[in-house]
């Protein structure tokens, strides 16, 4: 065949396959995603505690927080690597970061287009119902871990919804997926366990349980890699902010009750948010086909783990790798005919629907928030992160600020007095009541950690003060005798005996020499709680000098 013939006939095929009608829909959607997403980027202070982290590893000072102190601060280390490798190529960390999360979100719409929608009428839908959800559009960018759980969470769905049994090559991808969602965020691993399940116990291809044992450990040898090389490293196999969050003596009920007030303000804030999970529940259920049974289930179990830490102080966002997993399994079990439902017709017209006042909602309503729904009138426990930074910390206002300053405004999100006057006094650092992420990540020269202890290994251990409108993972703790001395001379100046015991050892596992071997001793007894006991003296002491004071 001539060779003419040949460029002609590939020609045909391409304008064939890119410029048909759906494939049309497929390209328009997508850039008006994207456009969408990158007018309403912005950053979340949160991102930058991750930040920090990312700039030291690039600068050569240690995956750590404060330069000298192996410390984590980041609850999602595969993304924050990820962060530090775009920063190594782009030296500045508020564009870099925002492309990285423009990128994943986008890759997730497309999994979710071009694997999932079948049809023109699917894809506007669904590109309407991923639009017109205030949360997920909030964190496509922010800053932070939602946009690479969206892309993670887009690539399990595609391998789980495609076979019905599972081939050798398929569970090692599976679990592959797994691993890499648990090093973003490890508590989301919970949506996905369920289908893990299913597919390694009942659904393997002609592969035995001990390969499949096998294919399942090595798929999840990135997480595992990661536990002991946190474990070695930091001295703990789980981040520092785990310890802020759940070490906190709260009562469960106080927790349940902050879970419902996550659950209804999200619910109000953004009505598709927990609207569509909720109907693809109740239709899975209908259908009583096992693969997507296990689908919600998961979506349920993470559900009631939210109400089961009190949810999170940023409006909707858990419920977001909830909603758009929700959105993917929908258009596949719109593909299955929504088997054994009756009148699956009149389905597909009350979720349309659904979508259409949840876009009528959206772009017709204000945000309800707990300001009105629970009493509060400022610092609310629940708030929406991006209406709070958007002014300082958007792409937007921050391009016009560049274009007509030649400087970020980002920097102007919070005041810096405390910083400053350490600086005028000449210190290394302190201990200040409340440091921003965005502060510290600009002045990581200096050595700063604050009462909430987001990055302090020390603090971070000890009980949590207890305020009537706590924010969970916000709860900061007393700064107990010299330790604000001690960190800004850098010498063990606690006046309590027990405590400046403890120090000693933090200070042994994240400043010592790594292979040291008091310190590989130190790390496993204190994981295995051979120090607690130095903690709940000093609490016991605590109680005392309380119940002196009430007496006086």
């Amino acid at each position: 065949m001539d060779l003419k013939v040949k460029i002609q006939q590939q020609n045909q095929k391409f304008q064939k396959y890119y410029f048909s009608e759906i494939n049309r829909y497929r390209l328009i959607t997508t850039i008006v995603f994207i456009c969408v997403i990158t007018l309403l980027a912005w950053q979340s202070d949160d991102a930058y505690h991750a930040y920090i982290m990312a700039k030291n590893l690039v600068l050569g000072n240690g995956f750590v927080y404060n330069i000298g102190e192996r410390a984590s601060a980041t609850s999602c280390p595969l993304f924050t690597l990820v962060i530090a490798c775009g920063y190594f190529l782009i030296r500045k960390m508020f564009l870099v970061s925002l492309l990285i999360c423009i990128i994943f979100s986008t890759s997730a719409y497309h999994i979710l287009i071009k694997t999932f929608c079948k049809s023109k009428k699917q894809i506007i839908l669904s590109f309407a119902t991923l639009i017109g959800s205030f949360c997920f559009i909030s964190y496509t960018t922010s800053g932070l871990e939602n946009s690479l759980l969206f892309f993670l969470a887009a690539l399990f769905l595609k391998y789980y919804f495609e076979s019905d049994i599972y081939t050798a090559k398929k569970l090692f991808i599976l679990a592959l997926l797994i691993s890499l969602i648990a090093m973003t965020r490890m508590d989301a691993v919970l949506m996905f366990v369920p289908m893990i399940l299913y597919v390694y116990l009942l659904k393997r291809d002609k592969v035995s349980f001990i390969k499949a044992v096998g294919l399942g450990l090595a798929g999840l040898f990135p997480f595992i890699g990661w536990e002991l090389f946190s474990t070695f490293y930091y001295g703990f196999p789980v981040p520092n902010t785990a310890f802020v969050k759940l070490g906190t003596q709260i009562p469960l009920k106080e927790y349940l009750y902050r879970g419902v007030q996550y659950v209804v303000t999200s619910g109000l804030t953004d009505i598709l948010l927990l609207a569509v999970p909720a109907m693809v529940v109740i239709i899975v259920l209908c259908m009583r086909k096992a693969k997507y049974i296990y689908t919600v289930l998961g979506m349920i179990l993470y559900g009631a783990y939210l109400m089961y830490i009190g949810g999170d102080f940023m409006v909707g966002r858990h419920f977001t790798v909830m909603f758009f997993m929700s959105v993917c399994t929908y258009v596949v079990i719109e593909n299955q005919g929504f088997a054994s439902c009756k009148k699956p017709q009149r389905i597909s017209a009350v979720y349309t629907t659904i979508v259409g006042l949840g876009l009528v909602y959206a772009m017709g309503t204000g945000v309800i928030t707990s300001q009105f729904m629970f009493g509060n009138t400022f610092s609310s426990p629940i708030s929406d992160e991006r209406g709070n930074y958007f002014k300082y910390t958007s792409l937007f206002n921050n391009t016009l600020s560049y274009l007509q300053t030649g400087e970020l405004c980002i920097r102007d999100a919070w005041n810096e007095e405390g910083i400053d006057d350490l600086r005028a006094h000449e210190n290394t650092g302190g201990l200040l009541r409340m440091v921003p992420g965005i502060s510290i990540y600009y002045n990581s020269d200096l050595y700063l950690n604050d009462l909430y202890a987001l990055g302090d290994p020390f603090l971070s251990k000890l009980p949590a003060v207890r305020e009537d409108n706590w924010r969970i993972g916000h709860m900061w703790r007393e700064s107990p005798g010299g330790y604000g001395e001690t960190v800004m001379y850098n010498t063990n100046m606690l006046t309590d005996e027990n405590l400046a015991e403890y120090y000693d050892i933090i200070r042994l596992i994240t400043r010592g020499d790594l292979f040291d071997q008091e310190r590989i001793k130190a790390i496993i007894k204190i994981n295995s709680g051979g120090y607690d006991y130095l903690i709940e003296q000093y609490k016991e002491t605590l109680d005392e000098n309380c119940k002196q004071i009430k007496e006086e």
